[in-house]
C-alpha cells in the first residue's frame, strides 16, 4: 500500500521533503490529487486516503482559509498536503500549519518550485502498480553520563562514535566539519550530499526537524541546530524502533551544544561573508587536496577562505581584484597551483562582484561534489558543460569518435589539457600564465594536441569547429 513518505521516491519530487507532521508519513495514499479551488469550495472534493498538492494560488491572500483547509483535511482523514510556497506565499509555508500538523501527525511535504504538476501526476501512476516505542530507560543512564562527558571534553568525534554505539543508529553530526561512527551501511558522503542538494534547494524554508528519502530502504532524519547539523537514517521497516525516539528526545539538546563549538553553519556556511563583501570584486578559487585543513596557512594573506569544508576535501577560495587587467590572475593561479599541489583546481576567468559570487557558489559545490573523481586544472565556465556530459547517454559519447585508448600517454594528456584550456580561456598568454610554461611551448602543445585529434591548427584559432572541439575535450575528460 502506497505511503505519504513513498511519494517522495518519485524523481519529480527529490528534492521534497516533510517538513510537518512526521508521525503521519506513513498514511496510507488512495488517491492524488491538485487542488485548485478555494476554501471552503474545496470542500467537496476532500475524501480520505487523498493527497493533494497545491501553490495555494486561489488562497494567496486567504491566510485564514489555508489553515481551514488543513483542519478541514485531517477531519475528513485525508493523507496529507504538498505545499508549493514559492510563487504565491514568497516561499514561507505559514507556522500556523505547521504547528498544526505536527499536533495532528499530519503529513506536510516542502514542494520546490521548479516542479511540475504533470510529472508528479505521471510519476504517480507508475509508482502505483505513529506511534513511537517506549524509550530507552535502560540506556538513559549511559546517554546522559556520554553526554555529560562531552560538554566537558567537548569532543564531538567521539561523542558522535558513543552515540551510535548507545543508540544503535547511525549519527552524523556537522560542526565546522562532518563527524559520523561510520557503522552503517551507507556512505555518509552519500547522506551528506542529499542533505546538502536539498539545502541549496530550500534554505529560506527548513525548519527541524526535515525527514529526506535517501533511497528505497532508507529514510534521513535531520536536525538543525543554529549552526550545527544532526542527522541519521533508518529503514523504512525500522522507523518505530525505540531507538529512533530516543534520538528525537536528544538530539535538540545535543544541536544546542554543537551551536557553542562552531561559528559558521553546514548549510548556510559563511553567506554573511558574501553579504559584507560591498562592491568589492573577487575572483573565485575551487581547489582539493588531501589534508585541506592546512591550506590557510599556506596561503597569502590577501586571500580569503570563503569555505574549507575537510569531508570533501575542498576550499573555496576568493582572491580581491587587485589587477590593472583580469589576465594578470592567470600568474596568480599559477603561484597557487605550485605551492599547494591541488588534485582539483578550478578557477574564474573574470571577477565577480557579491551577487554573481552567490549565484556561482552552491552550483559550484554541488557540481564538484558529483564530478569528484576528476583532477586537473578547469574553468568555472566548463563545469556546468561536464556536469551535463556526464549523464550523456553512451550512444551520444560513442558517436563523438572518441578513442581513449590512445590518450593513455602521461604527455598527450597535458597536450589534450592545454587545448582544453585553451578552448575556454582563446587566449595562449593566459594559458601560458596559468600552467606557468613559455607561449611558444603553448602553441607546440596546441598542434599536438589538434594533429591526434584529426584537426589542423586554423580550426582551433577560428570558431568554426570550437563547440564540437570543446564537447570532445570534456568528454575525453569524462572518459579517461
Amino acid at each position: 500500500m502506497l505511503k505519504v513518505v513513498d511519494l517522495l521516491k518519485m524523481p519529480s519530487l527529490g528534492q521534497s521533503y516533510i517538513v510537518a507532521g512526521h508521525d503521519g508519513m506513513f498514511n496510507v495514499v488512495k488517491k492524488l490529487e491538485i487542488m485548485e479551488e478555494p476554501y471552503p469550495a474545496v470542500l467537496e472534493f476532500l475524501v480520505p486516503y487523498e493527497f493533494m498538492l497545491t501553490n495555494f494560488w486561489s488562497m494567496k491572500d486567504n491566510k485564514e482559509g489555508r489553515l481551514q483547509l488543513v483542519r478541514s483535511m485531517i477531519e475528513k482523514r485525508c493523507s496529507g498536503l504538498g505545499i508549493m510556497p514559492g510563487p504565491h506565499l514568497n516561499d514561507v509555508i505559514d507556522p500556523e500549519i505547521i504547528e498544526l500538523a505536527n499536533r495532528s501527525g499530519f503529513a506536510i511535504v516542502y514542494v520546490s518550485s521548479n516542479v511540475r504538476w504533470g510529472n508528479v501526476i505521471s510519476e504517480y501512476g507508475v509508482l502505483t502498480h505513529s506511534t513511537m516505542m517506549p524509550s530507552f530507560d535502560a540506556q538513559l543512564g549511559e546517554i546522559l553520563n556520554s553526554f555529560s562527558d562531552f560538554h566537558i571534553e567537548k569532543n564531538v568525534g567521539r561523542f558522535c562514535r558513543d552515540l551510535e554505539k548507545l543508540l544503535g543508529l547511525p549519527m552524523i553530526m556537522s560542526t565546522d566539519t562532518v563527524y559520523s561512527g561510520i557503522s552503517g551501511k551507507v556512505s555518509v558522503a552519500l547522506v551528506i550530499s542529499k542533505i546538502q542538494s536539498v539545502c541549496q534547494e530550500s534554505r529560506n524554508t527548513l525548519v527541524s526537524p526535515i525527514s529526506i528519502r535517501l533511497d528505497e530502504e532508507n529514510l534521513i532524519i535531520v536536525y538543525f541546530g543554529k549552526r550545527s547539523m544532526v542527522a541519521t537514517y533508518v529503514s523504512n521497516t525500522a522507523w518505530n524502533q525505540p531507538a529512533l525516539q530516543m534520538f528525537h528526545k536528544i538530539v535538540p539538546a545535543i544541536t544546542k551544544e554543537l551551536d557553542r563549538m562552531c561559528a559558521i553553519p553546514f548549510y548556510k556556511r559563511n553567506s554573511q561573508m558574501i553579504a559584507n563583501l560591498g562592491e568589492a570584486q573577487m575572483f573565485l578559487v575551487l581547489l582539493k587536496r588531501e589534508n585541506i585543513q592546512n591550506v590557510a596557512k599556506e596561503l597569502d594573506y590577501r586571500y580569503l577562505v570563503y569555505e574549507q569544508n575537510t569531508f570533501f576535501n575542498y576550499c573555496i577560495l576568493l582572491i580581491p581584484n587587485e589587477f590593472t587587467k583580469n589576465s594578470e590572475i592567470y600568474p596568480e593561479y599559477q603561484k597557487i597551483i605550485q605551492k599547494l599541489s591541488p588534485d582539483f583546481f578550478v578557477f574564474s576567468s573574470v571577477p565577480l562582484d557579491k551577487k554573481e559570487l552567490q549565484k556561482e557558489v552552491e552550483p559550484l559545490k554541488y557540481m564538484v561534489n558529483t564530478l569528484s573523481y576528476l583532477d586537473g586544472i578547469y574553468s568555472l565556465d566548463e563545469l556546468p558543460l561536464l556536469y551535463i556530459l556526464s549523464y550523456a547517454p553512451f550512444e551520444y559519447k560513442n558517436r563523438l569518435f572518441l578513442n581513449t585508448e590512445k590518450l593513455a600517454a602521461k604527455e598527450e594528456k597535458a597536450f589534450l589539457d592545454t587545448l582544453r584550456l585553451y578552448a575556454v580561456i582563446r587566449n595562449m598568454s593566459d594559458v601560458a600564465g596559468l600552467l606557468g610554461l613559455h607561449t611558444n611551448s603553448v602553441k607546440y602543445r596546441l598542434g599536438k594536441a589538434l594533429k591526434q585529434l584529426g584537426y589542423s591548427e586554423e580550426n582551433v584559432l577560428g570558431d568554426m569547429y570550437r563547440i564540437k572541439l570543446l564537447i570532445q575535450l570534456e568528454l575525453i575528460v569524462l572518459e579517461s
